[in-house]
């Protein structure tokens, strides 16, 4: 249990993390944790570099897989 939820860096609501996002990305980095495997396609199925550019844009319609221990 979170003593004090307002300053953890996984924002909780009713105990649930509000987002997947909170799984592999590091915060404090902004960037996707080293052992979680991404791959991120748009609507027209290109390919986005999402590891290489966290900042990229993901349209309606893209399709984000995360694979958790990619090591």
């Amino acid at each position: 249990m979170i003593i004090n939820p307002e300053k953890s860096i996984f924002p909780l609501f009713k105990g649930l993390i509000n987002s997947y996002l909170q799984l592999i990305w590091d915060a404090e980095e902004n960037k996707i944790y080293e052992d979680c495997g991404v791959d991120a396609y748009g609507p027209n199925k290109e390919f986005i570099p999402l590891r290489e550019n966290i900042e990229s844009n993901l349209y309606p319609n893209s399709t984000i897989t995360i694979i958790a221990h990619a090591d």
